[in-house]
């Protein structure tokens, strides 16, 4: 008897979260589609996006073949993003001038010039200046085109809302975006999986809630510069 119960209970919640997911995501989809550009030609040579929170300066170097190629500047003392895991791309890491310093998996390495740190896709890494100088990283860094467009916009939202990264609303903020393709995702959360999961299963709700994975006012296109908001020391 009690597994009939069980069971009956499972169909129906089973039946449920279908429902659930199919109305929530045709409204999303559907109903209120976000109208955002074709990130195939959104990036141009030049264009900045620059965070000063995480105090780290992107310039477009080029858009090629489904990647964005952009050069980084580090600024004194930039405490860098959260410490985060890529499951799509790999990362390299290799400075021109200064010491940058990298959290990888539990351990800081130190990056001189002429140091080379390759980064696999589902390491635990953080970027950080732990100095005083203004740090170039060799060469370009390439960005698959998503997660650089939702980059810029992950920049706009972080710096126009205070203490955005401590809000509980980042939650809800990130899990849009990464659902969308941003690919970052905090290592000292949930394990990844279950990180995509729920943003998978609450994108409805917080689409709902009024959050956005393209806001119009953080694009690069109608001001090349619109993040770039340097704090002076």
């Amino acid at each position: 008897m009690l597994k009939k119960i069980i069971k009956k209970a499972t169909l129906y919640l089973a039946a449920v979260l279908v429902a659930y997911l199919a109305i929530g995501y045709f409204f999303h989809l559907v109903i209120f589609p976000e109208n955002k550009p074709d990130v195939a030609t959104y990036f141009k040579p030049g264009q900045i996006f620059y965070s000063k929170t995480e105090k780290f300066k992107q310039t477009v170097v080029k858009q090629e073949n489904g990647y964005v190629y952009c050069s980084l500047v580090i600024e004194p003392f930039a405490d860098g993003p959260p410490k985060h895991i890529h499951t799509d791309f790999d990362e390299h890491f290799e400075v021109t001038n200064g010491e940058l310093s990298v959290w990888v998996d539990g351990k800081i390495i130190k990056l001189q010039p002429g140091d080379s740190l390759f980064i696999p896709r589902g390491t635990p890494h953080q970027p950080f200046n732990e100095t005083a100088d203004t740090i170039s990283v060799k060469g370009s860094i390439a960005f698959p085109e998503k997660f650089a467009f939702y980059l810029n916009q992950v920049y706009g939202v972080m710096d126009s809302k205070h203490h955005f990264e401590k809000s509980p609303e980042t939650v809800f903020q990130m899990a849009l975006f990464n659902s969308a393709g941003f690919d970052s995702y905090l290592a000292d959360g949930p394990p990844v999986p279950i990180q995509k999961a729920t943003g998978f299963l609450l994108t409805p709700i917080i689409r709902l809630m009024g959050y956005k994975s393209f806001y119009s006012e953080y694009d690069i296109r109608k001001n090349p510069k619109n993040n770039l908001n340097i704090s002076k020391q």
